[in-house]
């Protein structure tokens, strides 16, 4: 050490070193290994040494990612089932105080029939391969279960594939919900449990197949077998998510016909909402969630999926301010009012057109998708209002236009680097033509977004109609004067008094089935 610095001393260290290592460390190294091994040099030992950590680290990595890519999932997966409180809210808060109970109790039942439905048979249909159209394996989970091999080596499950069903219910749960709000007031009870029975088992499941799955326009299957090529960008779910909810919407609204009183002399009639207080709470917790399913959609942590999500959350961000401000805007022009309802479908408007092509669209074209999702929310949602489509909390003008809107958006915006990042593939939106794949995408898309309209309309024109001709879709005028509370559901949501006055409702699932419907006023009313 008291030799100034040159090669020579630098030499000596090393040899030092070398001689110290080989005379001390190598019987660790024969006790690790349980054979003597020598080393011609220092070099030779380091290089043996960070071959030997190396493969600890590399293994040690693999298991923390795994465990990372599950806690992403989990995570992402609470935050998109918490939106089912602001869906909660968002509905309860548009309807009378007559029908709470009512639509609370359909907003549980989605999470429950929805739950049940997706693990015996949804799943499958929808992640099942062998076939481009619907998938035909792993019913009830049974393929998760580890095989003898995994269970020898400590594995008894695959716990990644537990959370990604997880997250793939929370997004079959939420294109029930979409349903209920729109038919909201008026609908049975059996009607209800029917179409969301064969929403989230079946119509849903077959379209998740096609986009994301093994189907035939998926983007995550052999280059050879995309839908021109390319495959559809719909990352998240303007299309499979939010359309199928919609389509399903209009189609009930349009056979249920309007709430009573909601048209007058043939002039729309505004009905009382319960609280646009709860409605801002539910909007603001569905932009909450909205960054678990769009952020969550990365499905990992790793292999710069992250660096995705980031920017996922900031291009859901911009487009959901963008379209809230445009919505609001164009309320207080032509309608003379700034109305919060206005501000908060135009918010949830946005959210659901940047919702396909978050991965892909730069942060300014992602303004552009919510200018563009505001103007067709307002629009959208004015035509049904002329058709005299009642829609309670425009789930139509919401996830359906906006829903086409965003699936389009990301044919025409995408950009070739993010799309490379996020699909790793060559495509790109029409706008950027990337060695000439913009138009083949805009197309995928194209076709993509009309077979999903056709499928869903299909499914719901033969639920609602047929229900519709043998009566159990609507409930009598009665019953939607008085309340479904107090018909279906034993009384009022809010007690007016101490006194609990009304009398019990009697077993009301076999008056539903067979057309009775009996009315149950309180002792006071009455009186």
């Amino acid at each position: 050490d008291s030799l100034p610095t040159s090669p020579t001393k630098q030499w000596y260290q090393r040899r030092v070193r070398g001689l110290l290592l080989q005379s001390v460390a190598m019987p660790g190294i024969e006790f690790a290994d349980g054979q003597s091994q020598t080393f011609d040099s220092y070099e030779d030992f380091q290089k043996y040494i960070s071959d030997m950590i190396g493969g600890q680290v590399a293994g040690a990595t693999g298991i923390v990612n795994h465990s990372l890519d599950i806690t992403w999932l989990i995570i992402s997966a609470a935050l998109v089932f918490f939106m089912q409180t602001g869906f909660a809210l968002v509905e309860v808060g548009s309807v009378s105080l007559k029908n709470t109970k009512n639509i609370l109790t359909k907003n549980l039942m989605d999470a429950c029939i929805g739950a049940l439905t997706f693990w015996l048979f949804g799943y499958a249909f929808a992640y099942g391969e062998k076939n481009r159209y619907i998938g035909t394996e792993n019913f009830a989970l049974v393929d998760v279960r580890g095989t003898e091999e995994e269970k020898e080596a400590g594995m008894y499950y695959k716990g990644y594939d537990y959370a990604f069903f997880l997250f793939q219910f929370a997004f079959a749960a939420t294109a029930a919900t979409i349903v209920s709000g729109a038919v909201a007031e008026r609908c049975r009870m059996v009607a209800y449990f029917l179409y969301s029975f064969c929403l989230t088992g079946f119509v849903y499941p077959v379209v998740v197949h096609w986009g994301w799955g093994n189907g035939w326009a998926s983007a995550f299957v052999d280059e050879e077998d995309r839908l021109f090529g390319t495959g559809v960008i719909d990352f998240a779910g303007s299309t499979v998510v939010h359309m199928v909810g919609g389509v399903t919407a209009v189609i009930g609204a349009f056979f249920l016909g309007p709430r009573h009183n909601r048209y007058v002399d043939g002039k729309l009639r505004y009905l009382p909402q319960q609280s646009t207080t709860f409605q801002t709470v539910g909007v603001l917790i569905l932009w909450l969630g909205w960054y678990g399913f769009n952020c969550g959609s990365t499905l990992t942590m790793t292999g710069g999926a992250a660096d995705v999500a980031g920017m996922v959350a900031v291009t859901t961000t911009i487009s959901a301010a963008t379209a809230g401000i445009v919505s609001t805007v164009l309320g207080w022009f032509i309608d003379n009012t700034i109305d919060v309802s206005r501000t908060n479908n135009g918010i949830l408007g946005g959210l659901v057109s940047i919702t396909a092509g978050c991965s892909v669209i730069n942060p300014e074209l992602a303004f552009v998708t919510g200018l563009i999702g505001g103007f067709i929310y307002f629009g959208s949602s004015k035509l049904l209002e002329k058709m005299k489509i009642d829609d309670v909390v425009d789930a139509a003008p919401v996830h359906m236009f906006c829903g086409a809107w965003g699936t389009i958006a990301a044919g025409l915006f995408a950009s070739p680097d993010n799309v490379a990042i996020a699909y790793g593939t060559g495509s790109c939106g029409l706008f950027f033509q990337c060695n000439g794949n913009g138009i083949w995408q805009f197309l995928a898309n194209l076709v993509f977004v009309l077979a999903v309209t056709v499928w869903t309309a299909i499914f719901a024109l033969a639920i609602f109609a047929l229900l519709h001709v043998v009566g159990r879709l609507r409930v009598s005028l009665e019953t939607e004067r008085i309340g479904l509370d107090m018909v279906e559901h034993g009384g009022a949501a809010y007690e007016m008094s101490t006194v609990r006055t009304r009398e019990p409702r009697s077993p009301s699932v076999f008056n539903e089935i067979f057309g009775r419907e009996e009315v149950h006023e309180n002792k006071a009313a009455r009186a």
